[in-house]
């Protein structure tokens, strides 16, 4: 496998390169600096042949936890040979084809699979569990970087009041996330700072509208939506472009 970012076909059951229109910098991602330098230091470990962990990237939606893991790609390309190949979730049943093709690899491989989470008792939760206890066992030339709404990558919420079944649920739960040698919490910003996300975005992008009518309509939309995201950040000010 050459150099580059890969999608897995489930029908074809091979891999294709992909060559995304828009290519996302960490410098437009603004108040994720700690997260990065964890991200980068780890995958700078991992691509020298050194001991490093997989990783959770786990919170709020829309805070930057895909763009992150993309980002990284694009700081790292030009110095390091290595693929990132991205599983969606439905293709969980993969997997394990998708392993046995890759295990005679030598190229240093991130498998990045976004937006994942599990109902507890779903077979899959079992099956990645067990994939990633394996395959990360076996093959130090593979990394797992992994994104989710859910800290534990589990939605089960536990409503019986039974000590002894609350103790044993919640050791189930973990048991996924334990995979994981580092955690990254990503939380919802501040109005503050999903404001000068919105003006890091209108000057990147230009829009010739003041900022006191940027200000009063990104608020505005903030709260029809519900988020100060840096995901509804940048689609006000995509929709503002429309508006001029």
């Amino acid at each position: 496998m050459k150099d580059g970012l890969f999608e897995w076909s489930n029908e074809d059951e091979q891999f294709f390169r992909i060559n995304p229109e828009k290519k996302i910098y960490f410098k437009n991602l603004l108040f994720l600096e700690n997260h990065y330098d964890i991200l980068i230091k780890n995958t700078k470990q991992f691509l020298n042949g050194n001991s490093a962990n997989s990783v959770l990237l786990w919170g709020s939606r829309g805070t930057g936890k895909s763009s992150l893991v993309m980002s990284l790609y694009y700081s790292l390309k030009e110095k390091f040979s290595f693929s990132m190949i991205e599983i969606k979730f439905f293709q969980i049943n993969s997997l394990p084809k998708i392993l046995r093709i890759l295990e005679k690899e030598k190229q240093k491989i991130i498998i990045f699979c976004d937006d994942f989470s599990f109902q507890l008792k779903d077979e899959k939760f079992i099956l990645f569990k067990n994939i990633l206890e394996g395959s990360l066992r076996k093959n130090p030339n593979i990394i797992f970087y992994v994104t989710s709404n859910f800290r534990h990558l589990v939605r089960d919420k536990l409503n019986n009041n039974l000590k002894s079944e609350i103790k044993d649920a919640n050791e189930n739960i973990v048991s996924l996330s334990d995979r994981f040698g580092i955690w990254i919490g990503f939380h919802n910003f501040s109005l503050d700072q999903y404001i000068k996300i919105i003006f890091h975005y209108s000057d990147f992008y230009k829009l010739k509208i003041s900022k006191g009518t940027i200000k009063k309509k990104a608020i505005e939309w903030s709260i029809v939506r519900g988020s100060n995201s840096g995901r509804e950040a940048l689609n006000f000010v995509r929709y503002m472009m429309l508006e001029e």
